[in-house]
């Protein structure tokens, strides 16, 4: 359910009517979904279940948690994260034990997390410690995926935070993924610098020629098809968009700008490398506009449908 005082309900209630034909639920307190219905004006059945083997299509399907919500639109409420927490941790039960095909993961409030002794800066790192596996952020659109070695890291921290081994595994993991979950059999991946114009041949930073090609030499010797490192000022120009499957970029916002330029409301967060599909609405908790009926829905229904699409074709290639 993630934060319940952003824009979580009003976006998954406007995605229930635009995905009627899958079969979904969400795992919260039913109270705040009553009063959201209410808040928002919308007319569906509520269907309490305690196995997703008892969804009903055209319902809203609620798997209760044992947690209460403080429903408080606008502001988060640290009495809300036991019940925001155990929403993820069924989800992962679920999903770890073949219950559902995929989960999809709303925004959280990370700062009333981490200051309640949270330890994990998104879901993507709680999600990798929970599954005991490397995971790799994917960030999507329609014509874009776009993979990110380091997550989030200060700026200040990034060039530290990568060494050869992290890009191989990390480039090992897109490869896999793009083959695996987007039955891509070849993979063309476009590798990004660190620094700017690649390092100038180590006049501007020299992580390009000490961390970055050796990475990529490694990988061509194993048959990975890895170009780059390219100057991350070009990677995204929209004439080279097709020419690879995929991109790694050095850092969170190196791959997050082009995204939501690109097509910000149809973006999504996919983590790969874990062993179950998990993506996300790639936006955050919109406190601002929360209880204001404006909200778009298209990033989570995105979600939605590349969640089911990516476990049919891991099912497929299993």
């Amino acid at each position: 359910m993630g934060e319940p005082g952003g824009i979580n309900s009003e976006i998954f209630l406007k995605a229930v009517s635009k995905t009627r034909t899958i079969k979904k639920f969400i795992i919260c307190d039913p109270s705040w979904i009553e009063a959201s219905l209410k808040l928002f004006k919308i007319d569906l059945p509520i269907n309490i279940i305690n196995d997703p083997s008892e969804i009903k299509l055209n319902s809203v399907n609620i798997f209760p948690t044992k947690e209460d919500v403080v429903f408080r639109i606008g502001k988060p409420n640290k009495d809300n994260n036991a019940a925001i927490i155990e929403s993820i941790d069924t989800a992962i039960y679920l999903a770890k034990n073949k219950k559902v095909l995929g989960i999809v993961t709303l925004p959280i409030y990370k700062k009333i997390l981490m200051d309640d002794g949270f330890k994990f800066p998104g879901h993507t790192e709680y999600l990798s410690h929970k599954d005991k596996s490397d995971s790799l952020m994917i960030l999507m659109t329609k014509k874009l995926k776009v993979a990110t070695a380091t997550t989030h890291v200060p700026i200040s921290k990034v060039s530290n935070s990568l060494n050869k081994s992290l890009l191989i595994n990390k480039i090992n993991i897109l490869n896999k993924s793009l083959i695996e979950d987007f039955n891509i059999p070849y993979p063309k991946i476009a590798i990004s610098s660190l620094n700017p114009h690649a390092g100038e041949e180590g006049r501007i930073g020299k992580e390009e020629i000490d961390i970055i090609i050796p990475a990529i030499e490694e990988l061509n010797k194993n048959n990975i098809n890895a170009k780059g490192p390219f100057p991350a000022d070009t990677l995204f120009n929209k004439d080279n968009l097709s020419e690879f499957d995929a991109r790694l970029c050095m850092f969170h916002d190196q791959a997050m700008i082009p995204i939501k330029t690109l097509d910000f409301f149809n973006g999504i967060n996919f983590t790969s490398g874990l062993s179950f599909v998990r993506t996300s609405p790639d936006h955050g908790t919109a406190f601002n506009i929360s209880g204001k009926n404006i909200a778009n829905p298209d990033s989570l229904i995105s979600s939605i449908k590349n969640a089911v699409l990516i476990a049919k074709n891991r099912n497929n290639n299993a």
